[in-house]
C-alpha cells in the first residue's frame, strides 16, 4: 500500500525485517493531509517522497499548497525526494530555494531537466538528482524491439524519451550525483494485460551495463 502513516511505514519495514538480505530503507510519501504525521515518521524513515505529478490514491499533490506544509515541517536532516517532470521539476526546485533546504529529483530522463538542475547547481541552489538505466541506454524508438508486439512492455514513468535526450543524460553525467533503478517487479503477465503497469525492474542489469 501507499505509505503515508505509521501503520503503512511499519508494514512496510517489518515485510523488509523479514526478508532482506541487504540494507534497505523506506520512504514515508507526502499526501494532502498528513505533513505532521510524515515529520513525526522521519526518523523511522529513508525521507520524505512527494509526487509532484499525476500518482493514486492517498499520495495525491493536486496542487502547490499542498506541497508548503511538507517542505515547512519534515526534519532538514532527512531527505525530501521529488518524483516530478519537467515543469513540475523546475517548481520543485524553486520550493528548496525558497525554504533553502536540499532535494533530491528522481529519475531524471529529458535534456530540459538535466540542463535546469546544472544551472540551479550553479547557482548554489540545494539539488541533486539521478538517472535510471532505461532512460541511458534505450528511448522512445526502441519500444518496439523491446516490446516483442506488446506494447505494455515499454511502459515506464518517466516514458522513455527521444535520444536527444538520453545523449543529453550523457554529455551532462558530471551533473548526475548517482545512479537508480525503479521497484517494478511486473510479471509478463502483467505487463501484457490491458492495463500494463509502468516500471521496468533494473537492479540485476544496472552494474553490468555501467561497466
Amino acid at each position: 500500500p501507499p505509505i503515508f502513516d505509521a501503520e503503512t511505514l511499519d508494514l512496510a519495514l517489518n515485510a523488509a525485517k523479514q526478508k532482506a538480505r541487504c540494507d534497505y530503507g523506506q520512504y514515508v510519501g507526502a499526501g494532502p493531509d498528513n505533513a505532521d504525521i510524515a515529520a513525526a515518521l522521519a526518523g523511522k524513515s529513508a525521507g520524505l517522497k512527494m509526487y509532484l505529478d499525476s500518482t493514486f490514491g492517498e499520495l495525491r499533490l493536486d496542487d502547490m499548497t499542498l506541497w508548503m506544509p511538507h517542505f515547512q515541517n519534515f526534519p532538514k536532516e532527512y531527505p525530501v525526494v521529488l518524483h516530478s517532470e519537467s515543469r513540475t521539476m523546475a517548481a520543485g526546485i524553486l520550493f528548496a530555494a525558497i525554504y533553502d533546504r536540499p532535494v533530491h529529483i528522481a529519475h531524471i530522463s529529458l535534456k530540459e531537466e538535466v540542463l535546469l538542475i546544472k544551472s540551479a547547481k550553479e547557482r548554489g541552489i540545494k539539488v541533486t538528482c539521478e538517472v535510471c538505466p532505461h532512460h541511458l541506454f534505450l528511448s522512445k524508438e526502441d519500444i518496439p524491439s523491446i516490446s516483442h508486439g506488446h506494447p505494455g512492455r515499454g511502459e515506464v514513468r518517466p516514458r522513455l524519451a527521444t535520444k536527444e535526450d538520453v545523449e543529453a543524460l550523457w554529455a551532462n553525467m558530471d551533473v548526475i550525483d548517482c545512479f537508480a533503478t525503479v521497484p517494478a517487479p511486473h510479471t509478463l503477465e502483467e505487463k501484457d494485460s490491458e492495463i500494463p503497469p509502468p516500471g521496468f525492474p533494473g537492479l540485476e542489469t544496472l552494474l553490468p551495463l555501467l561497466l
